[in-house]
């Protein structure tokens, strides 16, 4: 027993060690309201560029500097008058990945932006982590819980990770003993 033990605490050691240098690899997030260069889809990035002729003017949003500013845009890019905004999306946020591609009509010169939405990976990092203050109910006592969970591997829709809560009895007599707690590694399944 002991034996297993020891082995359950070094895998667990060595998972965290990699995930904490996964976590410690990666590229901040852009800030809020931030407009930043989108990476090319993989999918593309290999495939060459090549110029095209329209038959038609291509048509953009009017609007200029102001709308290009409205869209957070980069300065250089805003007060640049040969930069126009052809297409400008928004898609709903949530754990898969999403693909974003506009296509011009080189007949019309429009353009359309179509948002594709990946299938989750079948493994990957999860970096993903909350805390909460909860009240509620324990033992038919009034409480108050602390919460957090840390995700570590997802494989799909499944996270793994570890949590831990503290509760304490919320004023008045109570027959909660003290504080209670629990720590320990778990599976959530995200809706």
């Amino acid at each position: 027993m002991a034996k297993a033990l020891t082995l359950c605490a070094v895998g667990l050691v060595v998972v965290a060690l990699l995930w904490l240098w996964h976590v410690s690899q990666l590229q901040p997030l852009p800030q809020v309201s931030v407009s930043t260069p989108a990476e090319t889809a993989p999918e593309v990035e290999d495939a060459p560029k090549v110029p095209v002729v329209t038959k038609a003017p291509i048509r953009v949003y009017s609007g200029g500097k102001v709308l290009k500013k409205k869209l957070n845009l980069p300065s250089a890019v805003a007060e640049d008058p040969a930069r126009e905004i052809i297409a400008s999306s928004q898609a709903k946020a949530d754990d898969h990945p999403q693909t974003i591609t506009t296509v011009i009509n080189t007949t019309t010169g429009d353009s359309e932006t179509y948002i594709r939405r990946d299938p989750l990976p079948w493994l990957a990092w999860d970096t993903s982590g909350e805390v909460g203050v909860y009240a509620g109910i324990k033992n038919g006592q009034q409480a108050v819980r602390l919460q957090a969970r840390q995700g570590i591997v997802q494989v799909k829709a499944l996270h793994l990770g570890v949590m831990g809560s503290i509760d304490q009895a919320a004023g008045g007599a109570s027959t909660l003993s003290g504080t209670d707690y629990f720590v320990g590694v778990g599976a959530w399944v995200k809706w």
